[in-house]
């Protein structure tokens, strides 16, 4: 579940043994910022062919698809809603559980104009920024397995419409929630030598199971400076603990007895600072009033990934990534 790398590689940096990659990417954190850009930026669709497995499972929300034309799909659907799209690269964090099998997870934060129709309803011409965090498991110059998680919460409501009214319209967990795995990613990946954890791994993964699972917020004090900022989704730049804790809480308050499984962390050391990435899990119930408005009893699956910067042994800075609006089509099904 913990996996640490001291190396720093960068876009055009130095060259890492990538058995199995096309030899125009020099390492993995170059590997996916330059298919990122061919395939968004240079409109090079044809680029996924080489990249994506056949019959790769591309993990959203509470639900899964699988198959790379799904892939093909979602970006020219995406290219023709937002045809100018830029993705802003923020960070890859990355591990090698072996010789052949690499793990990155990349923020990207995009900004675009709705110039095509959306699922939503008709082109709105509004320019608006969303983050996203993807988390790709990469063999043999082939990304086989993606947990994608984006704030389409956010984009919803930059988009000018309703979410709760257009949860009630959509209709994917009208039967109820798909069959999911808790731990299943974990299981399957294994590592023969484990990484020992550092300092800052510790941190996160204490974070998660001292504090998240048992909603101490008010020890947030032991993890974050002082003066740590937090970006949650929908532009939520929250400064201070006091801040941070207030949300924590008031996001959990929406289902009070969920449980909380922390699936993989990835540590990359950069100078005396480390970058932390971890996916989590929160599986319960829409029982309380919180986050996601009147409960409504619904059975709730909500992933997220969340990239740290530890300074001097504590979180300095904070992307809190999850989609809300896939929760709010589960609540409201």
């Amino acid at each position: 579940m913990v996996f640490t790398e001291q190396t720093d590689y960068q876009l055009n940096g130095r060259q890492q043994h990538l058995p199995g990659f096309d030899k125009k990417y020099l390492n993995i954190v170059d590997y996916i910022l330059k298919i990122t850009e061919e395939i968004w930026e240079q409109r090079a669709i044809w680029v996924i062919y080489d990249t994506y497995g056949t019959d790769i499972p591309v993990h959203s929300g509470a639900g899964t698809t699988h198959g790379i034309d799904a892939v093909i799909t979602g970006t020219l659907k995406t290219l023709a809603s937002f045809p100018d799209r830029k993705m802003g690269g923020e960070a890859v964090i990355w591990s090698q559980t072996n010789e052949r099998v690499f793990y990155s997870s990349h923020r990207i934060g995009s900004t675009a104009t709705n110039l095509g129709d959306t699922v939503f309803g008709k082109a709105t011409g509004k320019k608006m920024f969303f983050r996203t965090i993807a988390d790709c498991v990469v063999v043999e110059n082939k990304i086989v397995e993606e947990w994608l998680v984006r704030d389409n919460l956010h984009l919803v409501q930059q988009l000018g419409f309703d979410p709760v009214q257009m949860a009630k319209q959509d209709k994917r967990y009208k039967g109820g929630l798909a069959h999911f795995s808790k731990n299943g990613a974990v299981q399957r990946e294994t590592n023969p030598q484990p990484a020992t954890p550092n300092t800052a791994t510790d941190l996160v993964v204490a974070l998660f199971e001292k504090t998240w699972a048992s909603r101490h917020f008010d020890d947030l004090g032991l993890y974050y400076h002082p003066w740590a900022v937090c970006h949650a989704i929908c532009n939520n730049d929250l400064s201070t603990t006091t801040h941070i804790s207030s949300y924590l809480t008031h996001l959990f308050a929406s289902f009070p007895n969920a449980e909380v499984h922390l699936e993989r962390i990835t540590s990359n050391q950069k100078g005396d600072d480390y970058e932390v990435a971890a996916r989590w899990k929160i599986i319960g119930q829409h029982t309380g009033n919180g986050f996601f408005g009147q409960p409504t009893g619904k059975q709730i699956v909500l992933p997220g990934i969340s990239h740290f910067v530890v300074k001097d042994g504590k979180i300095a800075e904070e992307w809190l990534v999850f989609d809300g609006f896939d929760l709010l089509c589960q609540i409201h099904a």
